[in-house]
C-alpha cells in the first residue's frame, strides 16, 4: 500500500475483521485490548455478518468469550491430560436474536450495521472485574506450543444448539486481551524503608508508588556507616515476582536486566563515613529481558510485541486462587560488605502499570508499537473514518512493500 494512502491511527477507527474458513461468517471487532479499571471492564462490542445460506437449516449463531489458564503442554491434551482450566465463559445467541439478550446498540455497532446490512447481528459482553487479566509467561526463543498463562478468546460458531459440536468451517476465533490499568483515584504513599544493622544505617525511598511502562524508577538512598566495616559496593535491581495460584502453587522471582549504569560512584564507604546520598534511576524494560524464560508479560497477541506484565491489582471479589498468575515488583538494594560479613538488604515494593490515557481511542492499545503500525485495509472495505483490517497480520515489512491482500488463515490467534 503506498505510503501516502496511510491514515493516521488517531484519525481513523480501525475495525478488526476475521472470516471463517469458508467465508460464510465474518466477525468485526473494534479493538483487541479491553481495560480493567477494577470497578468495571471495557465492554466487548462487535458485529457478526452471516451468509443466509448457512443458517437456513435451523442453524444458530453463537458468540462466546472464553477466559482460561493454560499451565501445561498443549500436546498432552490429546492423551487425556487437560492442562487448561476455564476461568470465565459467557455465551450469547446472535442468530436468531434472543430478545432477553439484546442490549442497546453502541455507536460502533450502529455504524457497522448501517454498512453491513440486514445480515449483520450485534453482540455485547460485559466481563466482570473479578476476573484475572491476561498474562503470558515468556518462552525461550524457538520454544513451540502455546505459552503458559491466562488468555481470552472470542469464539463465534454455528450449531443447532449450544451443546452441539461447532462446525469447523464456520468457526471464527479471535484472541483478545483483558489488561489492568491504573485507577485514576488511587493515591498510595511513596514507598520508604529504613534498616539499621550493626552500625550501618540504610534509608531508601521512591518518589512515588506507581510507575508506568518505560518510566524510570527513581530510588533515593542515604547511608551512614558508623561500623568498623567497609561497604565495598552497592547493587540495585528491579525484581519481578510471579505467583501461579492454579494447579500447583509456585512462586518465582526474576531479577530484571537494567541498562548498565555507574552505581559505584562514591564507593567504597569506609568505616565511620556518614552522609552518603544518591539518587539512582532504574528502567525495567522487556527489550532488555527477552531471554528470561518464565518472565511474566502483559498477555501476547500473535505477531505483536508486548510489555512486562502489569502489577496484579486484587479486587475485593477476586479470590487469590482464581487469579491465575499474580505479578508484583520491588526494588532491591544490597550493600556488599565483602568476605566474612553478611550483606545489608532492603526492599521497596512498587506498582508497574499502564497510564489511563486522557483521550483514549477505540483502537489504541497504549503501546507505541501498535500506534506506529501500518494500517492494512481490506480490499473491499473502507468507510470514511473506519478502516477494516484483517485480524491476521501480514508479514512485517516496509509500508511500500505491503501487498493488497493479507493471509486468510484462521488460526486461534
Amino acid at each position: 500500500m503506498p505510503k501516502e494512502e496511510n491514515k493516521d491511527s488517531l484519525d481513523v477507527c480501525r475495525i478488526f475483521k476475521k472470516s471463517s474458513l469458508n467465508g460464510k461468517v465474518t466477525v468485526f471487532l473494534g479493538k483487541r485490548d479491553f481495560l480493567d479499571y477494577l470497578t468495571h471492564v471495557d465492554p466487548i462490542d462487535g458485529v457478526v455478518l452471516v451468509d443466509p445460506e448457512c443458517v437456513k437449516d435451523q442453524k444458530k449463531v453463537f458468540v462466546q468469550v472464553l477466559g482460561a489458564f493454560r499451565y501445561g503442554r498443549e500436546d498432552l491434551d490429546i492423551i487425556g491430560l487437560s492442562f487448561r482450566k476455564d476461568l470465565f465463559i459467557a455465551t450469547i445467541q446472535v442468530y436468531p436474536p434472543v430478545v432477553e439478550q439484546q442490549k442497546p446498540l453502541t455507536p460502533l455497532q450502529e455504524r457497522l450495521l448501517s454498512i453491513l446490512g440486514p445480515n449483520a447481528y450485534p453482540f455485547f459482553f460485559e466481563i466482570p472485574p473479578n476476573t484475572p487479566s491476561s498474562v503470558t509467561l515468556q518462552q525461550t526463543p524457538g520454544e513451540d506450543g502455546k505459552p503458559c498463562g491466562v488468555d481470552y478468546q472470542l469464539k463465534t460458531h454455528l450449531a443447532e444448539s449450544l451443546d452441539d459440536k461447532p462446525e469447523r468451517l464456520t468457526t471464527v476465533r479471535m484472541a483478545i486481551r483483558k489488561l489492568t490499568y491504573a485507577p485514576s483515584d488511587v493515591r498510595a504513599p511513596p514507598p520508604k524503608a529504613e534498616l539499621n544493622k550493626n552500625g550501618i544505617k540504610l534509608e531508601a525511598s521512591l518518589l512515588k508508588e506507581k510507575y508506568y511502562h518505560g518510566e524510570s524508577v527513581d530510588v533515593h538512598i542515604t547511608i551512614d556507616n558508623t561500623s568498623n566495616k567497609t561497604i565495598k559496593k552497592i547493587k540495585l535491581s528491579v525484581v519481578q515476582k510471579t505467583m501461579v495460584t492454579l494447579h500447583v502453587l509456585c512462586e518465582e522471582e526474576q531479577e530484571l536486566k537494567i541498562p548498565d549504569q555507574n552505581f559505584q560512584e562514591g564507593f567504597p564507604i569506609r568505616a565511620g563515613q556518614t552522609g552518603f546520598c544518591r539518587m539512582y534511576h532504574l528502567t525495567p524494560l522487556i527489550e532488555n529481558n527477552r531471554d528470561k524464560r518464565g518472565l511474566a508479560l502483559d498477555g501476547k497477541l500473535k505477531h505483536e510485541d508486548t510489555n512486562l506484565a502489569c502489577s496484579t491489582k486484587m479486587s475485593e471479589n477476586l479470590q487469590k486462587e482464581n487469579s491465575g498468575i499474580i505479578v508484583a515488583y520491588k526494588v532491591v538494594i544490597k550493600l556488599v560488605l565483602g568476605f566474612g560479613s553478611s550483606d545489608v538488604v532492603l526492599e521497596l515494593p512498587f506498582t508497574l502499570t499502564h497510564p489511563i490515557p486522557d483521550h483514549p481511542s477505540r483502537t489504541s492499545s497504549f503501546r507505541s508499537s501498535v500506534a506506529d503500525d501500518t494500517l492494512i485495509p481490506s480490499e473491499d472495505m473502507m468507510e470514511d473514518d473506519l478502516v477494516f483490517q484483517e485480524f491476521n497480520r501480514a508479514p512485517i515489512a516496509e509500508p511500500e512493500n505491503f501487498k493488497d491482500t493479507v493471509p486468510q488463515e484462521n488460526s486461534d490467534e
